[in-house]
């Protein structure tokens, strides 16, 4: 999975991420709020869409 970094100083649920160091999102949702107003690298629908597969991988694996 392609790690998740900022491209600029943002908040996220009370914490604060700075540019160029990666960032932990919770859901797709996060994920896809944060790459369509360009806080992070951008990812395609596909790399998406496999970080959706892994999240349901590591909950199912509890």
């Amino acid at each position: 999975m392609k790690k998740i970094i900022a491209t600029m100083d943002f908040t996220l649920r009370g914490k604060k991420f700075t540019k160029g160091k990666e960032v932990k999102v919770n859901s797709k949702e996060e994920l896809v709020k944060l790459n369509e107003r360009g806080f992070i690298e951008p990812f395609s629908f596909a790399e998406i869409q496999e970080f959706r597969k892994e999240k349901n991988k590591k909950e199912s694996d509890k």
